[in-house]
């Protein structure tokens, strides 16, 4: 295993051995591997107490493959492979060979063939050049027999279509009596990710966490462990958008006699700044923003939907400048400008422009520092930054072994969850609490 710890072009770990005294019996890789993943949880120690720290989960984060069944997918796939199931979709052949021939868009081409996202950004700009022209298809008809303009809007929703069944990841999140989740890993994976996240100082400002996923794992997970978090959304039965939520806090009152207020420990910021699967355009009453959350999304409700938040789409107005994309940006932007702020980017590729734009303006901020879980390499953005040679850029993972596909390095969201985030929470009193209290339903009953 070749673990490396990047600061700058420094690899801090190339030098990292195990004492011969702590062996116990084990081999010499192994008693280095402890070696260096100390050091790297040290590290990361000093991480969570800084003032001002942020996290961004990229789409690798909701991948979870079964090692034990030939790595098999119970989370939700990466850019790639999802572009590449749905470019070989029997029912994509026809409108596939009609971009090609009509518009010249090859799916094949580098530019989409490993980023579905890029793809629908193509379409959406197309759908809104033609909305001027463009003719409501209120019958279904097959797609050689619409229009050019209407075969583009047909596609969009297509791939919509797949993009939310995907992300709701029904069939492995579904839960049969007696038996438990499919995807049930990947939500405990996220579980302990927040978990050990509450050992922060509780005197530090609460996390901010920024996503590009539109599923619903963060939120899932917090629930259950009884986080409480701000997402943009205010309101009891209907839920609606208003980024002014994201600059209020949830508070205790500490002094029954005096206006004493402290902010609660277990308390986080979400900010899904590429949409989420349960938000929907909608209309409601004296609401600015019409933009709602909807409780327990499933595919059948969603597919009737006009308007689902999972891509910016420029329908009314360009999606960029648009609500809630703005304003979800503009609050990413304005956590990386603070001073002494940390960003961690975990399972991201730095394949989003737009994103790489407001990260890469924060080092005009010199406390500002960058750590980056994944692996450099000659090709990809993540090597680009390695190049630089700046000691606020770090860079944590483990390189990929040539002759093992089915490996699971140590950038890997889960193991950076075991291996490298420190535990200071009372995590096996978590599991006794939890274990209690399922007995104690069950002598409910």
């Amino acid at each position: 295993m070749e673990i490396f710890f990047y600061k700058g072009n420094d690899n801090t770990l190339a030098n990292i051995k195990g004492r011969p005294d702590d062996a116990g019996g084990e081999s010499e890789e192994s008693t280095d591997l402890k070696a260096k993943t100390k050091k790297l949880q040290e590290a990361f120690l000093k991480v969570l107490d800084n003032k001002n720290l942020s996290f961004l989960l990229g789409s690798g984060c909701s991948s979870y493959k079964i090692e034990n069944e030939d790595f098999k997918e119970v989370g939700i796939p990466v850019m790639a492979p999802l572009a590449k199931e749905f470019y070989s979709l029997t029912e994509f052949k026809e409108p596939k060979k009609w971009l090609k021939t009509e518009l010249s868009i090859d799916v094949e081409h580098d530019n989409f063939s490993n980023n579905l996202e890029t793809f629908l950004s193509t379409l959406h700009s197309l759908s809104f050049y033609h909305s001027k022209t463009r003719e409501d298809v209120k019958e279904e008809k097959p797609f050689a027999e619409l229009s050019n303009e209407n075969k583009v809007e047909f596609i969009i929703k297509q791939a919509r279509n797949f993009l939310l069944e995907k992300c709701l990841n029904a069939e492995n999140a579904k839960s049969e009596e007696g038996k438990v989740s499919i995807d049930k890993p990947l939500i405990e994976t996220y579980k302990q990710f927040y978990r050990k996240l509450l050992s922060r100082n509780p005197t530090l400002p609460r996390l901010n966490i920024f996503t590009t996923n539109y599923d619903l794992y963060s939120e899932r997970a917090m629930d259950l462990l009884g986080i409480h978090y701000v997402n943009g959304f205010t309101g009891g039965i209907s839920k609606f958008f208003n980024p002014a939520i994201f600059n209020y806090a949830l508070a205790e009152k500490m002094d029954l006699s005096q206006s004493k207020w402290s902010v609660i420990d277990n308390f986080f910021y979400l900010y899904k700044i590429h949409g989420s699967v349960n938000w929907i355009e909608a209309d409601g009453e004296n609401k600015l923003f019409k933009v709602k959350e909807i409780q327990e999304p499933t595919l059948e409700e969603l597919r009737e939907k006009e308007t689902i938040m999972i891509h910016p789409t420029p329908l009314k107005y360009n999606a960029s400048l648009g609500s809630p994309y703005s304003d979800l940006f503009r609050e990413f932007q304005k956590r990386l400008m603070q001073n002494n702020n940390i960003l961690v980017t975990i399972g991201y590729s730095f394949s989003d422009e737009h994103i790489n734009n407001l990260i890469f303006q924060a080092f005009t901020i010199p406390s500002f520092r960058l750590i980056v879980i994944g692996e450099p390499t000659e090709k990809n953005a993540i090597g680009k930054l390695l190049e630089l040679n700046d000691t606020r850029i770090w860079i944590i993972g483990e390189k990929w072994p040539a002759d093992k596909s089915d490996y699971t390095p140590l950038y890997f969201f889960k193991n950076f969850v075991e291996q490298i985030l420190p535990d200071l929470t009372a995590e096996d009193l978590d599991h006794k609490m939890e274990a209690t209290i399922n007995n104690l339903k069950n002598l409910l009953k």
